[in-house]
């Protein structure tokens, strides 16, 4: 079993990684790249065609333009350390099959969706909307693996002036951890937010 708990997350200043990706307007995952020094890949675990009122808040849906029963394609994953393994995020991807920019997004599932969009060369940009803490089960499905605070953020991709892509990020705690000194430096609360997720599970 891979750990995910590898000490190389460790090596980071925490209090500023934090502190810049959460307030980050671009990807992540090359963010994450430079800060770690690390090659990064991702992991997909589920892609599926849902409704958007199983998948998004009434207000993200409005800011989409997407009808309760509109498809989406809901693509749950994790970022990963390429070299052990390790999970540096737990995602949640829900992308607008009807957006014109999104098919290569939808076929590119082996990799980081800030990657594809830079290949593509689509005018982007993020428009972030909530952050705070949940519990979260790192490790699932191992029977051993218990749920730990995590900060996590969510935001908007916007491609040619239109809603294309929600996102929310959980962030591993070894990476960003929500101890009390971190969480008041951010002004994030540990006693709200915890639920699994903000919006439908999907």
């Amino acid at each position: 079993m891979t750990s995910t708990t590898d000490p190389d997350i460790l090596r980071v200043d925490l209090h500023m990684i934090t502190r810049i990706l959460l307030a980050h307007d671009g990807s992540t995952t090359n963010l994450l790249t430079t800060a770690l020094k690390e090659p990064l890949g991702i992991r997909v675990v589920l892609q599926a065609t849902r409704p958007a009122a199983s998948v998004l808040t009434p207000a993200v849906q409005t800011r989409m333009g997407a009808g309760s029963d509109d498809a989406m394609i809901l693509r749950r994953s994790n970022l990963i350390m390429t070299r052990t393994g390790a999970e540096i995020t737990a995602n949640k991807v829900v992308l607008d099959p009807a957006h014109p920019s999104v098919s290569p997004l939808v076929e590119g599932i082996d990799v980081p969706i800030g990657r594809l969009l830079a290949a593509h060369q689509v005018e982007q940009r993020r428009e972030l909307l909530d952050r705070g803490v949940r519990r979260w089960s790192w490790g699932s499905p191992d029977p051993l693996s218990q749920s730990r605070p995590s900060v996590w953020r969510s935001y908007l991709i916007v491609l040619q002036g239109r809603p294309a892509l929600y996102v929310e990020e959980i962030f591993h705690p070894n990476l960003i951890p929500a101890s009390p000194d971190m969480l008041a430096d951010l002004d994030l609360d540990l006693g709200s937010g915890t639920e699994l997720s903000p919006t439908p599970a999907g």
